[in-house]
């Protein structure tokens, strides 16, 4: 009876291993172990965004910039995900050719896809508040709320930086448009790179 309690015991605990998501081993993080992740995180974006498909009537490019932006946000957790963010947008502007074009430095913020990595940040700020825990939301809550955030903090100031921008460099548009260049020709994409992004988040684990 001993030793079947103790396979039965053996098997359980063994399980419970195999159950284990990443949050867990990214809560069980020492500080530093936080820090490497979220750089690793940050990196993680830097090479989706190298990720691209040229369109011809617009300047900026489909990538898969979004999905791991996403991605990094939601996974790392409330506060990290957002530094995880600001570390990638800091290091295009220190240099790092982490760009849909391969630009970087301070001028890439005053080019075409500007607006769109500083509304990274804010998208990851806002994902932050509104999914504290993913592993304890469904497929389809973190889709619309991915997608939701990425439209209204990304693709828009992304958008009206472009217009901006247009309207400053002697061939204005209006802002329609703009929106048909920086806005309307992503959102069937951003649809399904949200609904990827959420897809990967639940496959890391559920508690």
């Amino acid at each position: 009876m001993t030793s079947a309690a103790n396979i039965l015991q053996s098997k359980s605990g063994s399980a419970g291993r195999a159950r284990r998501s990443f949050y867990d081993v990214r809560d069980g993080l020492t500080p530093v172990g936080r820090l490497c992740l979220m750089f690793a995180a940050a990196a993680g974006i830097g090479l989706c965004s190298r990720i691209t498909v040229p369109l011809p009537f617009t300047p900026v490019p489909l990538s898969l910039q979004t999905f791991g932006a996403a991605v990094a946000a939601v996974s790392m957790g409330r506060g990290w995900g957002t530094a995880s963010v600001a570390v990638y947008v800091a290091c295009v502007a220190l240099g790092v050719p982490w760009t849909v074009s391969g630009a970087a430095g301070p001028a890439v913020f005053t080019g075409p896809t500007g607006g769109y990595l500083l509304g990274f940040i804010l998208a990851g700020a806002a994902l932050n508040f509104f999914i504290a825990d993913p592993a304890r939301r469904g497929l389809f809550t973190l889709w619309g709320t991915v997608l939701a955030c990425d439209i209204v903090f990304v693709l828009t100031p992304g958008t009206l930086l472009m217009w901006s921008l247009f309207e400053h460099s002697g061939q204005p548009l209006t802002l329609m448009e703009a929106a048909g260049k920086g806005f309307f020709p992503f959102i069937v994409a951003d649809i399904a790179k949200s609904g990827l992004a959420a897809g990967f988040i639940c496959l890391l684990g559920r508690r």
